[in-house]
């Protein structure tokens, strides 16, 4: 059976281990939406959308308002000061699904580094588009993002397969080094 094709960024797998809130400045033009992966910048509690590369901070689980009123996503046309929650511990493990695009990820490939693909979030569900690389594999560079740890075992999650979910973790986190390598 194929497995569903549900991007939603980095979901926070298990139990969540810390969560901090962050600002959105004033007039912030781009969506935001759950499941999103962020960076941390400058000294303070800024964050922006992760680019593709370096380190990442963690994972959006709420968006609010000025006011603190929660959002379904943040509208790349929304006016003022905003706030998101992120899972932001470096040991937080998420689940995320392989883009399924080009090549599958395997049994062989847990314990490797991976890249994450951006795609755009969902206005329906709120969730993100962001996915695993599926053709990234045997990345074992520090600087890559994601460490796979294993498929989600579930009757539903067939791995060798397009849209296959994973239980990963930010490897290159940006209160931590991350690992070079496979194992571990």
């Amino acid at each position: 059976m194929a497995n569903k094709d549900y991007p939603r960024g980095l979901q926070v797998y298990g139990e969540l281990l810390q969560a901090t809130e962050y600002k959105l400045s004033s007039g912030y033009a781009q969506d935001l939406f759950i499941g999103d992966p962020v960076l941390q910048i400058g000294t303070g509690r800024d964050v922006n959308i992760y680019g593709g590369t370096g380190p990442l901070c963690g994972s959006i689980i709420g968006i609010y308002d000025s006011n603190k009123v929660p959002l379904n996503y943040w509208d790349s046309g929304h006016s003022g000061e905003g706030y998101v929650l992120v899972a932001d511990h470096p040991d937080q493990l998420f689940v995320a699904q392989g883009d399924g695009l080009v090549s599958y990820l395997d049994e062989d490939d847990s314990h490797g580094n991976i890249l994450l693909v951006s795609g755009s979030g969902s206005t329906v569900n709120y969730r993100s588009g962001w996915e695993l690389d599926d053709s990234d594999t045997g990345d074992t560079a520090a600087a890559s993002p994601i460490r796979l740890i294993r498929a989600v075992d579930a009757p539903d999650n067939t791995i060798e397969t397009a849209n296959a979910d994973w239980i990963v973790r930010i490897n290159n986190h940006q209160n931590t080094a991350g690992v070079v390598g496979v194992g571990v």
